[in-house]
Protein backbone atom coordinates (compact mmCIF):
# COMPACT_ATOMS: atom_id res chain seq x y z
CA UNK A 1 0.00 0.00 0.00
CA UNK A 2 1.22 3.49 -0.68
CA UNK A 3 1.97 5.93 2.17
CA UNK A 4 0.43 9.13 0.91
CA UNK A 5 2.78 10.88 3.28
CA UNK A 6 5.54 9.40 1.75
CA UNK A 7 8.60 11.98 0.01
CA UNK A 8 8.06 10.28 -3.22
CA UNK A 9 3.83 9.12 -3.15
CA UNK A 10 1.99 10.35 -6.16
CA UNK A 11 -1.32 11.35 -5.33
CA UNK A 12 -4.28 9.66 -6.92
CA UNK A 13 -5.84 12.26 -9.12
CA UNK A 14 -8.55 14.29 -8.45
CA UNK A 15 -12.02 13.94 -9.85
CA UNK A 16 -13.49 16.21 -7.24
CA UNK A 17 -14.76 19.13 -10.51
CA UNK A 18 -15.80 16.54 -12.43
CA UNK A 19 -18.04 13.95 -10.57
CA UNK A 20 -21.45 16.11 -10.11
CA UNK A 21 -23.34 18.23 -12.65
CA UNK A 22 -22.24 22.43 -12.75
CA UNK A 23 -24.83 24.32 -14.31
CA UNK A 24 -28.33 25.24 -14.35
CA UNK A 25 -30.42 23.56 -11.61
CA UNK A 26 -33.08 21.02 -13.65
CA UNK A 27 -36.75 21.89 -13.25
CA UNK A 28 -37.41 19.40 -11.13
CA UNK A 29 -35.09 21.34 -8.52
CA UNK A 30 -36.50 24.65 -9.24
CA UNK A 31 -40.01 23.34 -8.89
CA UNK A 32 -39.38 21.51 -5.08
CA UNK A 33 -38.03 24.83 -4.15
CA UNK A 34 -41.06 26.73 -5.34
CA UNK A 35 -43.25 24.17 -3.44
CA UNK A 36 -41.12 24.14 -0.43
CA UNK A 37 -41.63 28.07 -0.27
CA UNK A 38 -45.30 27.90 -0.92
CA UNK A 39 -45.48 25.07 2.16
CA UNK A 40 -44.13 28.00 4.83
CA UNK A 41 -47.15 30.09 4.50
CA UNK A 42 -45.60 33.19 3.52
CA UNK A 43 -45.47 35.72 1.21
CA UNK A 44 -43.65 33.42 -1.44
CA UNK A 45 -43.27 35.96 -4.09
CA UNK A 46 -40.84 38.19 -1.46
CA UNK A 47 -39.53 35.33 -0.18
CA UNK A 48 -38.12 34.07 -3.51
CA UNK A 49 -37.03 37.50 -4.30
CA UNK A 50 -35.10 38.20 -1.32
CA UNK A 51 -33.36 34.98 -1.53
CA UNK A 52 -32.75 35.66 -5.16
CA UNK A 53 -31.32 39.23 -3.79
CA UNK A 54 -28.97 37.47 -1.67
CA UNK A 55 -28.02 34.72 -3.64
CA UNK A 56 -26.84 37.52 -6.47
CA UNK A 57 -24.63 38.89 -4.12
CA UNK A 58 -22.68 35.95 -3.17
CA UNK A 59 -19.39 35.53 -5.13
CA UNK A 60 -19.30 32.89 -7.47
CA UNK A 61 -17.20 29.98 -6.96
CA UNK A 62 -13.89 30.61 -8.53
CA UNK A 63 -12.35 27.75 -11.06
CA UNK A 64 -9.89 25.85 -9.81
CA UNK A 65 -6.58 27.31 -10.74
CA UNK A 66 -3.70 25.56 -13.04
CA UNK A 67 -1.96 24.61 -10.26
CA UNK A 68 -4.34 23.04 -8.30
CA UNK A 69 -2.93 19.96 -8.73
CA UNK A 70 0.39 20.60 -7.23
CA UNK A 71 -1.55 22.06 -4.21
CA UNK A 72 -3.58 18.97 -3.70
CA UNK A 73 0.06 17.14 -4.04
CA UNK A 74 1.85 19.22 -1.30
CA UNK A 75 -0.79 19.45 1.00
CA UNK A 76 -1.54 15.37 1.10
CA UNK A 77 2.52 14.91 0.89
CA UNK A 78 2.90 16.73 3.75
CA UNK A 79 0.49 14.97 5.95
CA UNK A 80 -2.00 18.09 6.05
CA UNK A 81 -4.63 16.07 4.30
CA UNK A 82 -5.41 12.61 3.38
CA UNK A 83 -6.75 12.13 -0.43
CA UNK A 84 -9.82 11.09 0.18
CA UNK A 85 -10.35 13.99 2.64
CA UNK A 86 -8.52 17.25 0.42
CA UNK A 87 -11.16 15.50 -2.47
CA UNK A 88 -14.57 15.20 0.19
CA UNK A 89 -13.58 18.96 1.21
CA UNK A 90 -12.90 20.19 -2.57
CA UNK A 91 -16.13 18.44 -3.03
CA UNK A 92 -18.38 19.98 -0.46
CA UNK A 93 -17.11 23.41 -1.55
CA UNK A 94 -17.15 22.83 -5.25
CA UNK A 95 -21.24 22.02 -4.41
CA UNK A 96 -21.71 25.02 -2.58
CA UNK A 97 -21.06 24.46 1.00
CA UNK A 98 -19.40 27.94 1.71
CA UNK A 99 -22.33 29.79 0.10
CA UNK A 100 -25.32 27.84 1.82
CA UNK A 101 -23.42 28.73 5.28
CA UNK A 102 -23.70 32.43 4.03
CA UNK A 103 -27.43 32.16 3.47
CA UNK A 104 -27.96 30.27 6.47
CA UNK A 105 -26.83 32.83 8.52
CA UNK A 106 -28.20 35.64 6.12
CA UNK A 107 -31.94 33.76 6.54
CA UNK A 108 -31.14 33.18 10.35
CA UNK A 109 -31.10 37.23 10.95
CA UNK A 110 -33.99 37.57 8.59
CA UNK A 111 -35.71 35.92 10.72
CA UNK A 112 -34.64 38.71 13.48
CA UNK A 113 -36.44 40.89 11.71
CA UNK A 114 -40.35 42.17 11.67
CA UNK A 115 -42.17 43.58 8.88
CA UNK A 116 -43.38 47.38 8.54
CA UNK A 117 -47.09 46.15 9.12
CA UNK A 118 -45.86 43.81 12.57
CA UNK A 119 -43.63 46.45 13.70
CA UNK A 120 -46.66 49.50 13.44
CA UNK A 121 -48.67 46.95 14.80
CA UNK A 122 -46.41 46.23 17.83
CA UNK A 123 -45.91 50.00 18.69
CA UNK A 124 -49.70 51.34 17.98
CA UNK A 125 -47.83 53.37 15.19
CA UNK A 126 -49.10 54.03 11.85
CA UNK A 127 -47.14 52.59 8.73
CA UNK A 128 -46.23 56.61 8.16
CA UNK A 129 -45.22 57.06 11.90
CA UNK A 130 -42.62 53.71 11.43
CA UNK A 131 -41.32 55.49 8.01
CA UNK A 132 -41.13 58.60 9.55
CA UNK A 133 -39.03 57.06 12.55
CA UNK A 134 -36.59 55.29 10.35
CA UNK A 135 -35.91 58.18 8.57
CA UNK A 136 -35.33 60.36 11.30
CA UNK A 137 -32.79 57.73 12.99
CA UNK A 138 -35.19 56.35 15.64
CA UNK A 139 -35.76 52.95 14.30
CA UNK A 140 -33.17 51.07 12.60
CA UNK A 141 -34.36 49.78 8.81
CA UNK A 142 -33.12 47.78 6.41
CA UNK A 143 -34.33 47.51 3.31
CA UNK A 144 -34.40 44.00 1.66
CA UNK A 145 -35.58 43.53 -1.84
CA UNK A 146 -37.23 46.66 -2.11
CA UNK A 147 -39.17 46.09 1.95
CA UNK A 148 -38.34 47.88 4.88
CA UNK A 149 -37.32 45.32 7.72
CA UNK A 150 -36.79 46.33 11.18
CA UNK A 151 -34.23 44.06 13.36
CA UNK A 152 -36.08 43.14 16.68
CA UNK A 153 -33.14 44.02 18.92
CA UNK A 154 -34.42 47.30 19.02
CA UNK A 155 -37.71 46.53 20.30
CA UNK A 156 -38.27 45.91 24.46
CA UNK A 157 -41.54 44.94 26.04
CA UNK A 158 -40.00 46.52 28.92
CA UNK A 159 -39.17 49.64 28.19
CA UNK A 160 -41.20 53.36 27.71
CA UNK A 161 -42.61 53.25 24.27
CA UNK A 162 -41.48 49.59 23.70
CA UNK A 163 -38.33 50.98 22.31
CA UNK A 164 -35.00 50.22 23.71
CA UNK A 165 -33.69 52.99 25.77
CA UNK A 166 -30.77 54.67 23.65
CA UNK A 167 -32.09 53.26 20.63
CA UNK A 168 -31.62 56.58 18.63
CA UNK A 169 -27.85 57.01 20.12
CA UNK A 170 -26.82 53.52 18.74
CA UNK A 171 -28.20 53.95 15.36
CA UNK A 172 -26.55 57.55 15.25
CA UNK A 173 -23.33 55.40 16.09
CA UNK A 174 -23.22 52.57 13.42
CA UNK A 175 -21.40 53.75 10.60
CA UNK A 176 -23.37 53.64 7.28
CA UNK A 177 -20.87 50.76 5.88
CA UNK A 178 -21.75 48.79 8.64
CA UNK A 179 -23.84 45.53 7.62
CA UNK A 180 -26.85 45.06 9.66
CA UNK A 181 -26.32 42.07 10.11
CA UNK A 182 -22.99 42.20 12.10
CA UNK A 183 -24.74 44.76 14.47
CA UNK A 184 -27.50 42.90 15.25
CA UNK A 185 -25.19 40.30 15.97
CA UNK A 186 -23.00 42.84 18.13
CA UNK A 187 -26.45 43.80 20.19
CA UNK A 188 -27.39 40.49 20.72
CA UNK A 189 -23.74 39.18 22.24
CA UNK A 190 -22.16 39.38 25.59
CA UNK A 191 -19.44 41.81 25.53
CA UNK A 192 -16.49 42.09 27.95
CA UNK A 193 -16.69 45.81 28.22
CA UNK A 194 -20.36 45.73 29.63
CA UNK A 195 -20.41 43.82 32.88
CA UNK A 196 -22.94 43.15 35.61
CA UNK A 197 -23.56 39.63 36.68
CA UNK A 198 -21.44 38.24 33.99
CA UNK A 199 -20.98 40.03 30.53
CA UNK A 200 -24.14 41.55 29.09
CA UNK A 201 -25.35 41.69 25.54
CA UNK A 202 -25.67 45.46 24.69
CA UNK A 203 -29.78 44.81 24.69
CA UNK A 204 -29.50 44.01 28.01
CA UNK A 205 -27.35 46.18 29.36
CA UNK A 206 -29.87 49.32 27.51
CA UNK A 207 -32.50 47.58 29.26
CA UNK A 208 -31.23 47.32 32.57
CA UNK A 209 -30.08 51.26 32.50
CA UNK A 210 -26.64 51.16 31.71
CA UNK A 211 -25.13 54.31 30.33
CA UNK A 212 -25.38 54.39 26.32
CA UNK A 213 -22.20 55.65 25.96
CA UNK A 214 -20.44 52.57 26.88
CA UNK A 215 -22.87 50.73 23.88
CA UNK A 216 -21.83 53.52 21.19
CA UNK A 217 -18.28 53.38 22.19
CA UNK A 218 -18.44 49.16 21.25
CA UNK A 219 -20.54 50.06 18.58
CA UNK A 220 -18.09 52.56 16.79
CA UNK A 221 -15.50 50.46 17.22
CA UNK A 222 -13.06 50.31 13.87
CA UNK A 223 -13.42 46.46 13.25
CA UNK A 224 -16.98 46.67 12.87
CA UNK A 225 -16.88 48.26 9.63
Amino acid sequence: MTDPAAPNAQPTESKTDNDFLVGNASEDAVRRLAQAVERLGNDADYFMDALTEKLLSIEPRLKPEPDGESDRAFLITSGSFSAAEYDAARRSVARGSLQLRVVESWFSSLAGTLSLTAIARFLHWSEDEVTTAATDGRLHAVEISGRLRFPEWQLSLSSPGKLLPGLAEVIAAASSEQSWIILAGLMGTPQEDLYGEGNKTPVAWLRDGGDVRRVTDIVMSPWLT
